[in-house]
C-alpha cells in the first residue's frame, strides 16, 4: 500500500516554507508521494483577495518541477465549492480505495486550530495528519492538544522535524508591492513567473 501526503492551502505564492515541509514529510514518513493541493476558495479567507487559480497552479507546477515524488491537482481549483479539507480527503480515499493510505500534512500553527475546521471531528477519527514541529516552538500547547486528540477522537498523528523557515505569502506580497528583493524565498522559476505576469503588484489590483 503507497503512503501518500496532501499538503493544501491557497499557495498564494507557494514558497520555500511549503516545500520544506513537504520533503520532510516526505522523507521522516517515508511517504512515495505528496500532493499539493491549491484551494479556489478557503472557508478561512473567504473575504481576501486571491490570486487566480491558474495563477497559482503554474507557479506551483515550476515549483515541484524538479522533485519526481512531488505533484499538483487541480481538484479544487476545479471545484465551485468551497473547499473543506474533509470533502477533498473523501474524494482521494474514494478514488484510491485500499490502494494508498492518506496522510495530511499540516504546520504546526494550522493544527492548533484543526477543532475549529469544518466536520472537524470526522478528519481526526477518519485520517492521518503529519504536523511539521519546531523544538520550542509552542512545544508545549501542541503535545497537550496531541495527547488530548488521540485520547478523544483515536486521532492518528505523527510528527516530524521540520526545519520551517520564517517566510510567509504574505510577507512576500508586501515586498513586491515595495519594489523589494523576494530573491531566496521562493523558486527562480517562480519569482520569475511572478515578474513576467505582474502579480501582486498595484497594477493587477
Amino acid at each position: 500500500m503507497k503512503k501518500i501526503g496532501i499538503i493544501g492551502g491557497t499557495f498564494d505564492p507557494v514558497h520555500y516554507g511549503h516545500l520544506i515541509l513537504a520533503e520532510q514529510a516526505r522523507v521522516e514518513a517515508e511517504l512515495d508521494k505528496v500532493i499539493f493541493m491549491p484551494a479556489m476558495v478557503q472557508p478561512f479567507k473567504l473575504n481576501e483577495k486571491i490570486t487566480s487559480g491558474d495563477h497559482r497552479y503554474a507557479m506551483l507546477l515550476k515549483a515541484v518541477s524538479g522533485n519526481p515524488y512531488f505533484s499538483v491537482s487541480r481538484r479544487e481549483l476545479d471545484s465551485p465549492k468551497i473547499s473543506y479539507t474533509i470533502n477533498t480527503l473523501r474524494d482521494c480515499k474514494a478514488k484510491l480505495g485500499d490502494t494508498a493510505k492518506l496522510f495530511f500534512i499540516i504546520g504546526t500553527d494550522a493544527f492548533l486550530g484543526l477543532e475549529k475546521w469544518y466536520a472537524s471531528k470526522e478528519l481526526l477519527e477518519g485520517f492521518s495528519f503529519i504536523v511539521g514541529t519546531r523544538p520550542g516552538y509552542k512545544e508545549r500547547e501542541l503535545k497537550l492538544l496531541i495527547s488530548r486528540l488521540k485520547k478523544e477522537y483515536g486521532a492518528k498523528i505523527t510528527e516530524i522535524n521540520n526545519s520551517e523557515v520564517e517566510i510567509s505569502s504574505t510577507g512576500i506580497k508586501a515586498l513586491i508591492k515595495r519594489g523589494k528583493s523576494i530573491k531566496y524565498l521562493l523558486p527562480e522559476s517562480v519569482e520569475e513567473y511572478i515578474y513576467k505576469h505582474n502579480l501582486y503588484t498595484d497594477v493587477n489590483e
